[in-house]
């Protein structure tokens, strides 16, 4: 095992450790802002997804292209466009039906929170809980 290996395994490994930790803060932050316990569950069940998603894709794909230093622009929009698809079939109707109702264009909506699920797995630094 070389040194790109063994630092892409120890690379999932906290991804995957700063995944649950966002979620668990997007979860915080969703129940302290929705009052609706409805709109709640259908926010955090998308969110869930999406974040589920995100690390799936990254194992399944992004790592190993990385690995061999194919992950460009061109790979970045496919893995993007993989996740998005997976997640909108992964999300029941009424999901989708209440994001469409309350924040408009559905596919754009989860696109937005694939980009900020990655951009919280990248900046995330999780703390220590007592």
């Amino acid at each position: 095992m070389n040194w790109t290996e063994i630092l892409f395994s120890v690379v999932g490994v906290i991804l995957t450790a700063l995944a649950s930790w966002a979620v668990a803060k997007l979860t915080a932050l969703i129940d302290s802002k929705v009052k609706d316990g409805k709109a709640k569950g259908f926010l955090n069940t998308a969110l869930s997804i999406i974040t589920d998603v995100v690390k799936q894709t990254y194992q399944t794909y992004v790592e190993s292209l990385k690995a061999e230093g194919k992950f460009d622009a061109s790979a970045q929009k496919v893995a993007l466009e993989k996740a998005v698809n997976a997640i909108k079939g992964l999300l029941s109707e009424k999901v989708q039906s209440y994001i469409s109702e309350n924040y408009g264009d559905t596919e754009k909506w989860i696109t937005t929170q694939v980009e900020s699920a990655i951009y919280s797995l990248k900046n995330a630094t999780p703390t220590t809980t007592e």
